[in-house]
């Protein structure tokens, strides 16, 4: 449906753009309201500095910030960045994903996962932690999508088996290396993550390539940011994103070589 003309594939992204930004925009609010404590469902957004409430022309993703030249309208308050780029990379990740997957199940399934993966990110950056509701929102999706896929049975046996095996060798890997080093590795939200995440790798090769691409994005993170040590989740979350995007295909490409 995606690829019949020129003209629908741009409607299609465009809608996909803007619903990715909107989808941006919400998961920063969780994310924020996940640490602070409050309820994710109750009580109406609202600028941090003043408290005063947000009104609709507020919360338009991207383009208040920009009009309002990154300041709250009412305070003069001066709003993060963050969120700003949070909306955009969450409206360029749907595109991805829909341009992949088509309309789709897949592609529900990838835009879901995206959220769960861009929320955790945000709250192992800000307070190194990974909230076990969006590692069960991210093992749900994985079984409610499954019902859409053909042969959904073996999928979601296939799933908890690699998604299992993959936390529990990461697990004895990180006790392992404690044990050697006397420094923690890996923390339990982690060896969670690698679970959740494993449920959607295909292959044993996807695997691989995302244990490698998850060390070389976590060495990567260490490096630009000149710390000793920074949360993992963020390098696993985007490993995830990057397998679902391409796994398949650099599955196929690798082993076409031999």
């Amino acid at each position: 449906m995606l690829h019949q003309t020129t003209f629908l594939t741009i409607y299609i992204l465009t809608i996909t753009f803007i619903l990715g930004c909107a989808l941006g925009s919400f998961t920063d609010c969780l994310a924020g309201r996940m640490l602070n404590g409050t309820s994710v469902l109750k009580g109406r957004s609202h600028c941090d500095a003043c408290g005063h409430v947000l009104g609709v022309l507020d919360l338009v993703p991207l383009f208040s910030r920009l009009c309002l030249r990154g300041r709250c309208r009412y305070c003069g308050a001066k709003i993060p960045a963050e969120a700003f780029w949070t909306e955009f990379v969450s409206g360029i990740a749907c595109c991805l994903i829909m341009y992949r997957y088509d309309v789709s199940v897949l592609a529900l399934r990838g835009i879901l996962l995206w959220m769960v993966l861009l929320c955790l990110t945000l709250t192992d950056l800000h307070a190194w932690i990974i909230p076990d509701r969006l590692q069960i929102a991210g093992i749900l999706i994985f079984f409610g999508t499954a019902l859409g896929l053909p042969e959904p049975g073996r999928q979601m046996l296939r799933g908890v088996l690699t998604g299992a095996g993959l936390a529990v060798s990461m697990l004895a890997l990180s006790l392992l290396f404690d044990r050697l080093t006397g420094k923690e590795s890996l923390g339990g939200g982690d060896v969670k993550l690698f679970f959740v995440t494993g449920l959607y790798m295909r292959s044993a090769w996807e695997v691989l390539f995302f244990l490698i691409l998850s060390c070389v994005l976590g060495i990567a993170g260490s490096v630009i940011g000149r710390r000793e040590k920074i949360p993992f989740g963020p390098a696993i979350a985007a490993a995830c994103f990057c397998m679902l995007l391409y796994g398949d295909i650099w599955t196929q490409w690798y082993t076409g070589l031999f």
